[in-house]
């Protein structure tokens, strides 16, 4: 037999052929070139990923008669032996079949003895955490004291069985999974070199299928050249491993974002008929998602149009739910022998955690509307100071009364009830322009005299009632000086409310929102407490602060006293905050329950209220 598989043909000799480990090559050739060598090296790393090949390659460059910048000439003697296996000094030991502690311990017996013909005597022991327990304390004495002319190279794809007393005698080599792009780069020269003709769609499905494995990569294109008479083809290599074309991808993801599940079963069913390998067609969606998902975040112009569609018509929350469900399908259909139905019920399962079909997705929507309206419409109207005040103003003034000014009043400011009932009253009666009664010279006359009521009647009034307009005028000035000084302390809870927190450090913010009020003296000394977790936060500096902030709101002294405690039940910001909101996410509820049109959809249409999706304004 000539023919020599691609995974030994194109098997790298030098450090320079190897591909996609290109970290653990600069380290290797500085060792080599700097002569600071290790007396173990321990590679790990998944399958086929080049662990027995690089220490071949290590052994090579230790022991080559000519070696060039670190690297083995290949040509020499010592070189062509270790290729083909046949040098002595260079001992390759299986630890899956050779697992017994006289196994190894013949081997260390004679590691003791000079090599034969090279510098170094290599041992290479692959899948090295197969060995058993009395084989590796059978190695310690010589990993750690090993003669000069003495190398372990000890490769493992599970890292996690070695035992710490080994590790901690070798240096760690991590050899990374291989990306896509890099395997697909390296079948595409090895099939220019072999004069086989392949669609770049099919190398990149070889690719995908790898699993950043590059002898597993060889080992498919082997197969894709044998079943395709070295003509490899999309199709053709998809019928080999089993994919479904993108096509029934977006099916499946667009029956699953209409809630079609009818023919969602359709599908799964022509999948299955077909043959085509379950747990791929899962990965394939999942992959999807994660692209879908991409797109929702950022700009993906090299995504196909349905999957940019699908993007904009699957929200962002069902995407992450579709992703997570995906991953456990996997899970779960690598253990079973029959996959079809975890497959099928894991897409079903996609439909049911949504909100439900379009149609009653549209019912909803049109509901949360309707209660929307309902419960904006009875938001209270809230009115700034500036504006408050501005209204109020006027109304301070004095009013004389006509008969002889012996009285006077200040009437409230009913302001918020007079601006409702204007509006009121214009929103409910129109009148036409030709019924507006005429305005007379004397109804003139009389609403100006009202626009300045203070000199017309201090005009027309006698002597004594301009004395007391000016006094009643300075009371008022009073009034209006009083409202400007500083608010009185009331509480704890009221001083941190009108504070933003977002505008101060983060600490104090925190101190404050989770303290509450013990008691509170006339001399200004104001006892908290607060959870003992935040002792820490509660320095000098911190005190000072908020006494500084106390101090230039109602310009006075405080004295702070914090009293550490285990558990605050209420009194502070955090649990005010809570209540709140707990309070308005049941008067929601209840607005909810009471709708109209909510009630219409469950008498009608059997609709039901998804619990927790209700969400105060």
């Amino acid at each position: 037999m000539n023919h020599t598989v691609l995974a030994r043909k194109w098997r790298p000799k030098k450090f320079a052929d190897l591909v996609g480990q290109q970290n653990t090559v600069t380290v290797l050739q500085n060792i080599i070139s700097s002569g600071r060598l290790h007396h173990a090296y321990l590679l790990t790393g998944t399958r086929g990923v080049g662990k027995t090949t690089i220490a071949r390659i290590i052994a090579k460059a230790l022991n080559c008669l000519s070696p060039e910048n670190s690297e083995p000439c290949g040509s020499c003697e010592n070189c062509q032996q270790i290729d083909r296996g046949r040098y002595v000094d260079v001992i390759e030991i299986d630890a899956a079949s050779n697992t017994g502690v006289d196994n190894i311990r013949e081997v260390l017996e004679n590691a003791q003895y000079a090599p034969t013909s090279g510098k170094y005597k290599i041992y290479i022991i692959d899948e090295v955490h197969m060995l058993s327990k009395s084989a590796f304390n059978a190695m310690l004495k010589t990993l750690e004291e090993p003669p000069a002319h003495v190398v372990f190279i000890l490769a493992t794809t599970d890292v996690q069985k070695v035992p710490i007393t080994i590790l901690s005698r070798c240096l760690q080599l991590k050899l990374r999974n291989l990306s896509a792009a890099e395997i697909e780069l390296h079948l595409r020269y090895v099939l220019e070199q072999e004069q086989v003709s392949a669609e770049d769609t099919a190398l990149d499905l070889l690719a995908q299928a790898a699993n950043g494995s590059m002898r597993d990569a060889l080992s498919l294109t082997d197969q894709a050249i044998a079943f395709s008479n070295a003509n490899i083809t999309e199709v053709i290599t998809r019928q080999m491993l089993g994919i479904s074309d993108n096509s029934s991808i977006i099916e499946i993801l667009t029956a699953i974002q209409k809630a079609d599940s009818v023919n969602l079963v359709n599908i799964c069913q022509r999948i299955n008929n077909e043959g085509a390998n379950l747990e791929n067609i899962l990965e394939q969606i999942n992959y999807n998602l994660f692209n879908i998902g991409l797109a929702q975040l950022s700009p993906q112009p090299q995504l196909s149009r349905e999957l940019q569609n699908l993007a904009k018509l699957i929200s962002l929350q069902d995407c992450q739910l579709y992703f997570e469900i995906s991953n456990l399908g996997l899970e779960q259909i690598r253990k079973v022998q029959n996959q079809y139905p975890i497959f099928v019920m894991n897409l079903l399962r996609m439909i049911a955690f949504t909100i439900g079909s379009t149609q009653e997705k549209q019912l909803l929507i049109q509901a949360t509307n309707c209660t929307t309206q309902l419960v904006s419409s009875s938001a209270p109207i809230v009115t700034t100071s500036a504006e408050i005040k501005e209204e109020v103003t006027p109304k301070q003034i004095p009013v004389v009364t006509a008969e002889g000014a012996k009285e006077t009043r200040v009437t409230p400011p009913q302001v918020p009830e007079v601006s409702i009932k204007a509006q009121n009253s214009q929103d409910i009666e129109e009148v036409a322009p030709w019924e507006e009664p005429i305005t007379t010279d004397a109804q003139l006359s009389a609403e100006a005299t009202a626009a300045n009521p203070l000199e017309d009647l201090v005009e027309k009034t006698p002597p004594e009632t301009k004395e007391s307009v000016e006094e009643l005028a300075e009371e008022a000035s009073a009034v209006e000086i009083s409202l400007e000084t500083p608010a009185q302390f009331s509480n704890w809870l009221e001083f941190v409310k009108s504070v933003d927190l977002t505008q101060i450090d983060k600490t104090i913010a925190v101190v404050l929102s989770n303290c509450s009020q013990i008691n509170a003296s006339n001399s200004g000394e104001l006892a908290l407490a607060i959870n003992d977790s935040y002792r820490q936060l509660v320095n000098t500096a911190c005190v000072d602060q908020i006494e500084q902030m106390l101090f230039n709101k109602y310009q006075r002294h405080f004295d702070l006293n914090f009293n550490f405690v285990a558990e605050i039940q209420d009194g502070t910001l955090k649990s005010h905050n809570q209540a709140e909101a707990r309070a308005q996410q049941e008067s929601a509820e209840e607005a909810i329950q009471n709708d109209p049109v909510i009630q219409d959809l469950i008498t009608n249409f059997a609709a039901k209220i998804v619990p927790n999706s209700i969400k105060p304004l």
